[in-house]
């Protein structure tokens, strides 16, 4: 039985990493570079988890013709520069001082380059914590920890969203804003919908969100008031959007990479005379227990069909924290749920990831289960309700080594999730 555990476990990690290789910025960039003009230089502004690599790729094709700077996640990258192009450090997904650097550094960038040189601006999840230049009025570490509360609140990353580009200097189009001449923004994808104005904040797209709506999400999750947020909210909902002008609306984006494209591609491998396939949904959200009780009883109605079926699920799922030390984050949550509301049943295993090789705040991918994993946690003393309960997932599936650990991808097209019914197991 420990054989087949093994097997099917690495089956379903397999499925995982075809799926992030399918977005990797070599794979999935190259074409989108073919129409861009260099013959006067390239400027290249980058952010995001997929920066150093995306940024790799354009010196790749188009040499030392371009040059820049991007920014990524601490521990991303072991390299000052690739060619021209100056890689900065910071802090994901809480911002930090690297973070405001970057942000003071890159909008600069973007104020000097001439008129006749175009600018690519390379966009992937993570790009929003590490560009973090607050509007003025409102200190960094005000923000700071304005971001740290929110990523706890239970909020949506739309709702995330358009407070951080209420509060920014870069966010919601105004770096564009900087820009005197052409630029292309390319994007892999981390957000539900793709929509460019979401994804790293909308950095390039103009920004239709108010102060005023910023402020009603504050109150909706019952933030600690910070005077000087609310002032500058205030100020901003009185001004509306002038600020932000009609030249920073979308303009030359380009979607690269998404889950839909990655989990299809997984799919595209499987063996469909052995499986049945079923997409649940591309663009799954909500709270991550709840919907892993909404798939647990999906999975079990496909065991009684008998039928071997595989049900992918992407999208990006919440967790709303009830402690503070916990560790984990949506992905883990999501198969501690899931197992839990299985019950320990035979023929059904599963595997949750994110496809940056982060779950939340720990460097882990996500983690695994299977009909064996409430049975080896209580024979280690670990009760799941608890652990569930706690939001320490991680401290979990630690002990049963079923943590997927891959490192950094250096791509983000948001979670895979993958849940196998083979009847053959029971």
């Amino acid at each position: 039985m420990c054989e087949i555990i093994m097997k099917t476990k690495q089956f379903l990690q397999n499925l995982f990493e075809i799926a992030v290789n399918e977005s990797l910025p070599s794979v999935c960039m190259p074409k989108h570079l073919e129409n861009i003009d260099a013959s006067n230089g390239l400027c290249v502004i980058g952010a995001g988890k997929a920066a150093v690599d995306m940024a790799n790729t354009m010196h790749q094709f188009f040499g030392e013709k371009c040059y820049g700077t991007v920014v990524t996640r601490h521990g991303y990258t072991t390299s000052a520069s690739i060619g021209r192009i100056k890689i900065l450090t910071a802090g994901h997904p809480i911002p930090d001082e690297g973070s405001a650097n970057a942000g003071k550094e890159i909008l600069a960038l973007a104020k000097s380059v001439p008129e006749n040189v175009p600018v690519v601006f390379l966009i992937s999840g993570g790009g929003s914590a590490l560009l973090s230049l607050p509007i003025e009025g409102v200190s960094f570490e005000e923000k700071m920890q304005l971001n740290k509360f929110l990523l706890g609140s239970g909020a949506s990353i739309d709702e995330i969203n358009c407070v951080r580009k209420q509060l920014s200097q870069i966010k919601g189009g105004r770096l564009a804003q900087a820009i005197k001449g052409d630029f292309y923004t390319l994007i892999i994808s981390d957000v539900v919908g793709d929509d460019p104005a979401t994804i790293a904040s909308g950095p390039t797209v103009k920004d239709h969100t108010t102060g005023e709506q910023a402020l009603n999400i504050l109150t909706k999750y019952g933030w600690k008031r910070v005077p000087a947020i609310e002032q500058a909210l205030l100020a901003k909902s009185a001004a509306g959007n002038k600020n932000v002008s009609s030249a920073d609306t979308i303009k030359n984006f380009t979607i690269m990479a998404n889950a839909r494209q990655s989990i299809d591609k997984a799919i595209s491998t499987v063996d469909k005379s052995k499986w049945h396939v079923e997409v649940l949904n591309y663009d799954e959200v909500g709270d991550a227990n709840n919907v892993a009780e909404q798939h647990a009883a999906i999975a079990l109605r496909a065991l009684k069909t008998n039928k071997p079926t595989l049900l992918f699920s992407g999208g990006e799922l919440t967790v709303t924290l009830a402690n503070a030390s916990g560790q984990g984050g949506p992905n883990q949550q999501y198969m501690l749920a899931l197992a839990i509301a299985l019950k320990g049943e035979k023929g059904i295993v599963a595997l949750a990831c994110d496809t940056d090789g982060i779950d939340g705040s720990e460097d882990v991918a996500g983690a695994y289960i299977d009909s064996t994993t409430l049975l080896r946690a209580n024979e280690l003393g670990l009760s799941a309700s608890n652990y569930l309960k706690t939001n320490n997932c991680f401290n979990f599936f630690k002990p049963l080594d079923d943590l997927i650990i891959t490192g950094p991808t250096h791509t983000n097209v948001n979670d895979f999730r993958v849940i196998m019914i083979d009847p053959s197991l029971s």
